[in-house]
């Protein structure tokens, strides 16, 4: 995977140091009047393709699926970024007796405009990226909480007991993953009350353990009411 990676960098490397050479090969040829306007159009074409270069990688470091979306954007301005640049810097290449302040002006806000953009873009990926995160982590301690009640569910011999696990496992299964600051103090209650449901099992207090259960039913029921109010 590592190997494959590389080659790709460098294959997407050898794809960009071509084009840079096919561009300076073109413009060198064509053009043989080069003033001031003309290096400042060649420093601005020069500069989007490092830019270009640059926002594809950003764009697509790995990341989770929803935040490379938020790439796809930033890969594509920057696309547009460089054809527009490529047409302007080429106009003011041909007409390069226009005013030197003019072609500086111009393309300052087009790159400006990018600039902007990409920024945008990077911030909306980072925020989403953030989210996520803090999904997966919800998500995985609903999970742990899970397999704790269905490994004592499976190792519990009591009928009635066996049935209320199965029932709050369900309970759990199906409780929405998000969290948030106003339903924190119940999810601490609810990790103490599976510590000491996991205690009761252990010790065979059997009603111990099904008031354990019943308990664990009402603070899910909190839980989910006040996640649902709180969004």
């Amino acid at each position: 995977m590592k190997n494959t990676k590389v080659k790709n960098t460098v294959g997407i490397g050898l794809i960009y140091a071509i084009l840079l050479g096919v561009f300076n090969l073109l413009t060198f040829t064509i053009f043989k009047t080069r003033t001031d306007v003309f290096w400042l159009s060649y420093g601005f074409m020069t500069f989007a393709f490092v830019v270009q270069i640059v926002s594809m990688f950003v764009a697509f470091v790995p990341t989770d699926v929803e935040t490379a979306f938020f790439g796809i954007p930033l890969a594509s301005f920057s696309v547009f970024y460089l054809c527009a640049e490529l047409v302007i810097g080429a106009v003011f290449m041909i007409f390069q007796q226009v005013s030197f302040t003019l072609a500086l002006i111009i393309q300052i806000l087009l790159l400006a405009a990018f600039l902007i953009i990409a920024i945008i873009s990077v911030l909306s990926a980072n925020t989403v990226q953030a989210i996520s995160d803090k999904v997966k982590e919800n998500v995985f301690n609903l999970k742990s909480v899970l397999v704790d009640i269905e490994m004592m569910r499976d190792s519990c011999t009591d009928p009635e007991l066996k049935v209320a696990l199965r029932k709050l496992s369900e309970t759990v299964k199906y409780s929405d993953p998000m969290s948030n600051e106003a339903i924190a103090s119940v999810e601490q209650r609810i990790t103490r009350k599976v510590s000491e449901l996991q205690i009761c099992l252990d010790d065979n207090q059997i009603d111990d353990a099904k008031q354990a259960c019943a308990d664990l039913e009402r603070l899910y029921v909190e839980r989910n009411k006040k996640l649902a109010i709180s969004k």
